[in-house]
Order: structure tokens, then sequence, then C-alpha cells
């Protein structure tokens, strides 16, 4: 695994609640997480794919949102630096390592990732679903992370969508969340916000009655800050909106099929299980099936 760190300053609201998160990852193994200024690739591993184009010694930056827990988040460090963490991390600092190739983490709020990515054919962003919207754009691997949808509200537990009806909804602008809810309920009084944090404040604070997440982050959100509450849509519920996450780059990006090759052989040996583990729990792990994973986009391999 890659031996740098990413290393990042403080700065916004929903960073508040992730610095409880910070004094438990503190304990998590420090080799499953990022680590230096700059992404390091190890020297002493050769790329593992072969019909892929060969990435090795190439220079990408990671784009995407850094207090998206359990995916990327800060974790305060003992001589008082930040740096970014989680599943997302682990699994792109793996194939840095298996592939050859460093990176970069870049730091960006959403609604500004996408055309960070779309304007860079060195860029990628993780943890995002394909659409054939976003497939007009961008190029995909195939899916390494099954999330499910989570409603976050200070009362009853919200497990359908008919729970939802005659509630205020906030969800984070452009997220499949996002796109789900408005086709589902399009009379439905719904909010958008630039990020997840803003979304939170306002069902802690009681004027918005639910936020629409990502039910992993949700997770992360409810176990920070006394009083959420946690609910999860069924995925026969969410499926049409809601795909697998896979890794995103700019439409014909040359790095993309090595990728997804190199995806396949972690979600293949159990690599990618026991990052879930790690980061997001036991029972978000793929097991013996991960049909769902699906393939990447169309024109990837011919990349």
């Amino acid at each position: 695994m890659s031996t740098s760190k990413h290393v990042t300053s403080a700065g916004i609201d929903r960073r508040g609640f992730l610095k409880l998160m910070a004094a438990g990852a503190a304990t998590m193994p420090l080799a499953l997480a990022g680590c230096g200024s700059n992404q390091q690739a190890a020297t002493t591993s050769a790329a593992t794919t072969a019909g892929a184009a060969d990435i090795s010694g190439a220079k990408l930056t990671f784009v995407g949102d850094d207090a998206f827990a359990p995916y990327r988040y800060l974790e305060v460090q003992a001589d008082g630096t930040q740096k970014v963490v989680g599943l997302d991390i682990a699994v792109a600092d793996e194939m840095a390592n298996r592939l050859g190739f460093t990176y970069d983490f870049e730091p960006q709020e959403f609604t500004a990732t996408l055309a960070s990515v779309q304007s860079s054919d060195t860029s990628f962003t993780m943890a995002m679903s394909s659409n054939p919207e976003r497939e007009e754009t961008f190029d995909f691997t195939r899916g390494y992370y099954q999330p499910l949808v989570g409603v976050l509200t200070m009362n009853d537990e919200v497990k359908t969508i008919d729970d939802l009806k005659g509630k205020s909804i906030a969800c984070t602008t452009g997220t499949v969340q996002n796109k789900f809810i408005s086709a589902i309920l399009p009379d439905g009084d719904i909010h958008t916000y630039d990020g997840g944090d803003q979304c939170l404040q306002e069902v802690l604070s009681g004027r918005i009655d639910a936020y629409l997440c990502d039910g992993a982050e949700g997770q992360s959100m409810r176990d920070a800050n006394e009083g959420l509450v946690l609910g999860f849509l069924d995925r026969s519920e969410t499926k049409d909106y809601v795909g697998v996450y896979r890794i995103m780059a700019a439409k014909g990006a040359s790095f993309v099929a090595a990728f997804d090759e190199c995806i396949g052989e972690m979600l293949a040996d159990g690599t990618i299980d026991e990052f879930i583990g790690q980061y997001v729990g036991d029972d978000f792990k793929w097991g013996d099936d991960t049909s769902a994973s699906g393939t990447a986009t169309t024109g990837v391999a011919a990349n």
C-alpha cells in the first residue's frame, strides 16, 4: 500500500461532527489509510493488469469532498495536522500500490467536483453512481461498493418512501439521492443544499424533517450526533435510481480501464471487503456475490 499522507487544513461546518470520528479512527490500522502530502506508489509492486494500458509512473488527481465519512474524512494526527482517510482513500492507495501511479488529493465540495473531473483527463473521483446522463460526459469503472439510501431525522425512523410523504426533505444538490427523491415525490417539499453538512444542520436545527443521504454517511452522522435517528430505504425501492458506487473520470481518460481491471481483482481477492469492514461495517460487505458490481461503461476497455 501507499506510504504517503494527504494533509489538508480544517474548515467547513460538517467537520465538527467528524472530530468525534477522528478519535475512533485513530485506532484503525494505519496501513489502510493514505499517508504523506503527496501519494507515493510503492516501488516494489508491479502493475497487476494485463489488458489495460500501463499507467505506471502516471501522476493523477483525486478530487472529492473530504467531509464525506466514511468514504473520505479528516483524521487529526499527533502533530495537529489532518489527514484524509476512509474507504475511498484505502481503495485508491491500494490501486496506486498495485498499478504504480501516484496521486494528490484535492478537496472540493460535491457541486464543484463534476466540473473539475470533466475538465481534466488526469483527474478522478469516487463514490459515484453512473446513469445515462452522466455517461454522456464521464467514464466509469465497475462498482466497488453497494450503497444504501439513508434517512436522518430527529424523531421517527423512516424505512419506506411512504414514510417520507408529508415531510420536508433535504438532500445535496445533484446527488443520486436528490434525483431519486425528485422523481419519486415530484410534489414533495424538497430542499437542496451544496453539501451534506448543510443538510445535517437543517435537520439538527429542526428546520427540515429529514435528510436523504448515503446510508453509510448517515450512519457516521448518527453516531456523532445525539438524538439523530437513521432509517434505511430498501434497495427494492431505490435500485432504479441509486446504483453501485464507481470510480468516475472524464470520458476517454486513459487510466480508467486499468482502474476497472484492478477493482475487479480487488473484489475477487477480498481486499475491498476488508476495507469495507474496516471503514463502513460488516453488514455492507459484498460477501461471495459481487455480481452487482457490473462492468465498466461502454468503450472503457478500448481506451
